[in-house]
Order: C-alpha cells, then structure tokens, then sequence
C-alpha cells in the first residue's frame, strides 16, 4: 500500500467529515427545536383579584311629561326609478320606474349625448322598463325626469369592445425553497462529495502501477 495515496485520502474524508457532520447535527437539532416550539403554548396569567365597586343610587327622576317627536306631513314620492349598468355588447341600459300612486305618471329618460329625449308612461301601482342605448368609450349621464324635477341619474361608460376580449392569464411563479436548512444541506453535501473523492483517491491508488516500464524500448546499436 503506497503511502502517498493513504495520507491524501485520509485528508479527503477528514475534511469531509468536519463539513458534514456538523451540518447534519444542525439540521436535525433545528427540526427538534421547530417541533418542540409549535407543540408549546402559553399559558394565559391568572388575573389579580380585586374589589368590586359597589353600584350607586341614581337620584335622577325621569320627568312624567313625555316629549313628542315631530310628525313629517310630506307625502311620500309616488314614482322612484333604478338605472342598471351597461350591458354588453349591445351597450344597452335598463331604466325601471316604479309608481305607487293611484294615477297613471309620465317621466322622461335624458342623456347628455346630444340624443333625443325617451318619453314614457306608467300606470298606477305599476313599473315600466325603457332600454337606452349608449355610445362606446364615452361617459354618458342617464337621467329620469317626473313632475319636471329630476328623480335618479347614474353616469355610465360603454366599454364593450374591451369587454368582449379574453381575459389574459397569467400563470403563477412558483419560486424554489430557500431557507437555513438548505443551506445546512448543501453543506452536507459538499462534505460528502469530499469523502467520495476520498475513497476513489485510496481506491484509484491501489490499482494504479506499482512498477515503471520503460514507454520506449531502447534500440539496438
């Protein structure tokens, strides 16, 4: 057995031993610590006792006169309405105006897209839908009318052409796992892969020749 081979082996696996024994020893010591802290809690202090106040006596005499609130003598609005949002791709709006009164109403749906008025009538303790239409990619104001004064208004935009395009999907990043225990890991395998390269030196060394021949024969004179 040569020598030379032994002692380079030998410093091989000792440096691969001081590598990776000591991150093995980290690595499971790390596991038991994270094991033993979730299986703990706190326990809540005992709260200090202490004197309860004695409740007191109110003196306050409530008065015997009870106060009148005041009575609203407005009659509630016979006609409301609900503008919908914007429906694609027809870039339509629902207007519904409901009327609860005892007489049929007339009401009016505005736009401030320079388009003509929509005239419409409702009949009593009854509703009526009207359908609008707006113009793409503008804001536009729908407004209802009744009794000459305005009762709801919405301002909408018409974005249909967007709309009706597929929605992009994105797939997710899934990022690789880092952390203290890939870094005691890496080194175990740092020091493992020395301790290879040890053993194929001392493996490597006993099958090498242990005699010289000459390359070139010598010619004859």
């Amino acid at each position: 057995m040569q020598l030379p081979r032994v002692i380079i082996a030998a410093v091989f696996l000792v440096i691969g031993g001081l590598i990776a024994v000591p991150a093995l020893m980290k690595s499971s010591g790390s596991g038991a610590r994270a094991s033993s802290t979730t299986s703990t809690s706190a326990s809540p202090s005992p709260s200090g006792s202490g004197s309860t106040p004695s409740p007191t006596k109110s003196t306050h005499k409530p008065s015997k006169t009870p106060s009148k609130s005041p009575t609203s003598t407005a009659a509630p609005q016979p006609v409301t309405a609900t503008i919908g949002s914007v429906s694609c791709p027809s870039r339509s709006v629902r207007v519904t105006v409901r009327n609860t009164g005892t007489q049929r109403e007339d009401f009016t749906v505005l736009k401030n897209d320079d388009s003509a008025t929509v005239p419409a009538t409702v009949n009593a303790r009854d509703s009526k839908t009207v359908t609008v239409e707006l113009k793409e990619d503008r804001r536009t104001l729908v407004q209802v009318d009744w009794a000459n004064k305005q009762i709801e208004t919405r301002s909408l935009t018409a974005n249909c052409k967007h709309a009706g395009a597929a929605p992009h999907k994105t797939t997710p990043t899934k990022l690789p796992h880092t952390g203290p225990d890939t870094v005691l890991w890496a080194r175990a395998a740092t020091g493992v892969g020395v301790m290879l390269t040890g053993v194929v030196i001392f493996w490597y060394g006993g099958i090498w020749p242990r005699r010289r021949d000459q390359v070139f024969a010598k010619k004859a004179d």
